[in-house]
């Protein structure tokens, strides 16, 4: 199940939330934060409490509105019930970059379909500047058992516009086509949050990495 919404956050509290992105990430490729050249730059905050209030301590109370209106959303467009939040994160990956075909990562003894991810865009965007988020069916690998290397027969195609919240299923396979904007400073980040529904809070805190 996937769902978005624009324009997620008034632009004050964006713009307070973009700046705690930013100063955490500084430029991007002269950071000490840069990334391998095939792998993202993430910082995460994990907490098996399932209280999220921890990692405004963090990662900055400028995420508190984000995180609010998320369970919002999470509740209200999703269904979900009786929420637990696992991870807080920020990430981006810079140009020439992908994220290649995947599910995110479970907790133990759930249904897929009850955890979630949420993640909010905070850079700018342009069309051509690649970096589309895509939902589809796995295409495997004949030669290594279980490992996709690509999506076909696409359901969705999401653009990284800033202030837009994206929410997703942890059952839906997806992938990050190649950030294409060529500026060397340019990086793509979003502000992020992993969680899990009612089904799933008798996983006595066994989790992986969300």
């Amino acid at each position: 199940m996937i769902h978005y919404v624009d324009n997620f956050l008034p632009q004050d509290q964006f713009e307070a939330l973009k700046n705690r992105v930013d100063s955490r990430f500084g430029t991007g490729r002269g950071n000490d934060l840069q990334p391998n050249t095939d792998e993202p730059c993430r910082v995460t905050w994990h907490d098996s409490s399932g209280d999220w209030e921890e990692a405004l301590n963090f990662f900055g109370h400028e995420c508190r509105p984000a995180i609010e209106k998320m369970i919002v959303s999470l509740e209200q467009d999703m269904g979900a019930k009786d929420l637990k939040n696992w991870s807080v994160w920020f990430q981006y990956i810079i140009s020439s970059m992908t994220l290649p075909a995947h599910k995110d990562a479970n907790l133990r003894k759930s249904s897929e379909e009850h955890t979630y991810t949420a993640i909010i865009y905070t850079s700018d965007w342009q069309p051509g500047w690649g970096g589309e988020f895509i939902v589809g069916e796995p295409i495997w690998n004949p030669e290594v058992s279980a490992k996709a290397i690509g999506l076909k027969n696409l359901t969705h195609t999401i653009d990284p516009i800033p202030n837009r919240m994206l929410i997703w299923s942890r059952d839906e396979w997806h992938a990050v086509q190649k950030v294409t904007n060529s500026d060397p400073n340019y990086i793509r980040s979003f502000f992020a949050s992993g969680w899990s529904s009612i089904d799933v809070q008798q996983a006595k805190g066994e989790f992986y990495d969300l």
